[in-house]
């Protein structure tokens, strides 16, 4: 369920709480506002709670991982290319390449025959979720970002719109696009139930359920790319940013994953100083 999960959060610690959490960090005159978001969701979402939009309202600046106005086609497109003497039959064999061109023929979607495998099945998921009602709109990132552009608050990314794709482009050097294929395809048969899991678990602010759901069915290889390099180095990477963040007030929105755990963001502002208190509100979701 990996990939799903991090489709939806990205893409938790040990007991359960009644909603997802608001945190607020604090140090000396800083004043850090960390939420953990959803990405994809249906309109069950679709109304974002007080206590998050009067952080925002106190905030001068909103952080999100990465500020979808400043994504291009260009800047992704040395990720997304294949040479001509490639194949998916080459880079995933004959039997693995025939079952996802045959999704992305039942998905209308036969135009992905020209990218790379990964990048394909990355498209046919969300292209699943959003057939089940689940879209980008209904994030919570989306609705902060629309918000806070009305609001005419200043918005930034935490890391550059190709980092994720950058690491991505490295399953086949890794020995890891099959698996990641592989993966994706099974996730699509069992999305309907997943999805009402997650947001389940999401809503809940169960942080186990979200945890154990992390480690569930997948190869170790795999499992220790998206923990260390799609989790835990970014999470250093944003680290940095954050501690020496000039603005006073920060609302910073990210893929609930990322906050929790021994590598989380919560656990590296502590380290670095910051006085960690939980926003408890019945309201939020």
């Amino acid at each position: 369920m990996k990939i799903l999960l991090h489709g939806l959060l990205w893409l938790w610690c040990s007991q359960a709480l009644a909603a997802p959490a608001l945190w607020s960090a604090t140090r000396d005159n800083q004043q850090l506002w960390l939420f953990g978001s959803i990405h994809l969701a249906d309109q069950r979402l679709s109304q974002l709670p007080p206590a998050l939009t009067q952080a925002l309202a106190q905030s001068q600046l909103l952080l999100l991982e990465v500020d979808p106005e400043q994504i291009s086609a260009e800047q992704l497109a040395p990720f997304l290319t294949m040479s001509a003497n490639e194949s998916w039959s080459a880079r995933l064999g004959d039997g693995l390449a025939s079952e996802l061109k045959r999704a992305a023929r039942e998905q209308g979607m036969g135009q992905l025959g020209r990218f790379p495998p990964w990048f394909a099945a990355l498209q046919l998921t969300q292209a699943k979720t959003r057939s089940l009602g689940f879209h980008a709109q209904w994030g919570i990132d989306f609705q902060l970002h629309k918000k806070a552009r009305q609001q005419g608050l200043p918005i930034q990314g935490l890391e550059s719109p190709t980092l994720v794709f950058e690491m991505l482009s490295r399953l086949p050097t890794l020995g890891l696009e099959d698996e990641f294929v592989r993966h994706s395809l099974d996730e699509m048969a069992q999305m309907p139930t997943h999805l009402e899991t997650l947001l389940t678990a999401w809503q809940r602010g169960d942080e186990q359920a979200l945890q154990d759901l992390l480690v569930q069915q997948q190869s170790p290889e795999l499992s220790r790319f998206i923990e260390q390099q799609l989790l835990a180095h970014r999470n250093q990477l944003w680290l940095d940013q954050l501690a020496s963040q000039p603005a006073p007030k920060v609302l910073i929105v990210v893929g609930a994953l990322h906050l929790y755990g021994e590598q989380g963001l919560l656990a590296g502002l502590a380290e670095r100083g910051f006085n960690l208190d939980k926003i408890e509100d019945d309201t939020l979701y």
